[in-house]
């Protein structure tokens, strides 16, 4: 299975945020599962529309990181139309700007992993044999 994941951040340094209504409940980056014949860019960019109500663009790619079962492509992300807000779907409970250090636990896998690459400004970031710690 592969997914991809936005970080998106606001000119205070904060990033984006939705917490799930599902499962533990974890704070975790909009983003989702990669449909077939989708490249994770464009699924990056779909699912953070879907989640958050705002339309993004990629602008570079943070890392991937390897799970048990799952592949997910981080991406850097800048806002170029909408505010983000909770979206009727259900899927989530929250969507929050949060500074980094004021994300609460528990934390998605790749929100765990991936944020610090993202806040030291990496880019390309291959990260392999990762455990699931949530």
């Amino acid at each position: 299975m592969r997914g991809a994941a936005a970080f998106v951040f606001d000119d205070a340094g904060r990033v984006l945020v939705v917490k799930e209504n599902y499962g533990r409940y974890r704070w975790s980056l909009p983003g989702g599962a990669v449909e077939d014949g989708e490249s994770p860019e464009d699924a990056c960019v779909r699912e953070t529309l879907e989640e958050t109500g705002v339309d993004v663009k990629v602008e570079n790619l943070v890392g991937t990181y390897e799970l048990p079962d799952i592949t997910v492509h981080a991406f850097r992300c800048a806002i170029v139309r909408g505010e983000p807000a909770l979206q009727p779907t259900g899927e989530l409970t929250a969507v929050e700007w949060r500074s980094p250090e004021a994300i609460p636990d528990p934390k998605s896998n790749v929100l765990h992993y991936a944020l610090d690459d993202a806040l030291a400004g990496r880019s390309n970031v291959e990260r392999t044999g990762l455990r699931r710690v949530t």
